[in-house]
């Protein structure tokens, strides 16, 4: 039996390359993504152990386009409950990725 979060908002404001800190409310094994169109770019994954804590890459990146982007996207977390979304670039304009946790 699956067990999904709450939708949050992950954005990455204009001129920055991370969103602020998500809590996910508790360690989950996946993370789902709802990505917007965007400029296109290299998105990754930061975690930490504790929000307050030192965020850390997981997994590989995955490259936008700026055609038509839009698109879902399942990335593995592995039990981690703090995230933040990263970007290789800055944006024009803030991107909002939604988000929420999954436990298989």
């Amino acid at each position: 039996m699956s067990v999904y979060g709450q939708w949050v908002d992950a954005t990455i404001s204009a001129g920055s390359s991370k969103s602020s800190a998500i809590d996910l409310g508790r360690e989950y094994d996946y993370l789902l993504l709802m990505l917007p169109s965007m400029e296109a770019c290299k998105l990754s994954l930061k975690v930490s152990e504790t929000s307050g804590g030192t965020y850390y890459n997981l997994g590989k990146n995955i490259t936008t386009n700026e055609e038509n982007f839009d698109r879902a996207d399942v990335w593995k977390l592995g039990g981690y409950r703090f995230i933040k979304i990263a970007s290789d670039k800055g944006h024009q304009s803030d991107v909002s990725i939604r988000v929420k946790g999954m436990r298989a």
